[in-house]
């Protein structure tokens, strides 16, 4: 798997559900989120977690200031996350 090592336990379930029957693409978007001189920004956004993981280390590669914190997970037409996903971040190891 591209980028695994930032996968915690909680990515890897929603990696299994994603790729299940249940999934319905569209249904969540899933939005990358990062720390900029100490402002929160979205950095890349997918209709699947891997894509989104995928684009936001792509940003992150290209600059190194920005801290990938964490993901979340919403529903599409809501505006709050129903769920969060922490990243594994070489800078807080």
């Amino acid at each position: 798997m591209i980028y695994s090592d930032f996968y915690t336990p909680e990515i890897r379930e929603e990696l299994i559900y994603i790729h299940s029957p249940k999934f319905i693409l569209g249904e969540y978007i899933y939005m990358a989120m990062a720390l900029v001189d100490g402002h929160r920004v979205c950095i890349a956004t997918a209709y699947k977690i891997d894509y989104c993981i995928k684009k936001a280390m792509q940003f992150v590669e290209k600059v190194p200031a920005i801290e990938f914190t964490h993901i979340n997970k919403v529903k599409t037409g809501e505006t709050e996350a129903c769920k969060r996903f922490l990243i594994y971040n070489k800078k807080s190891h």
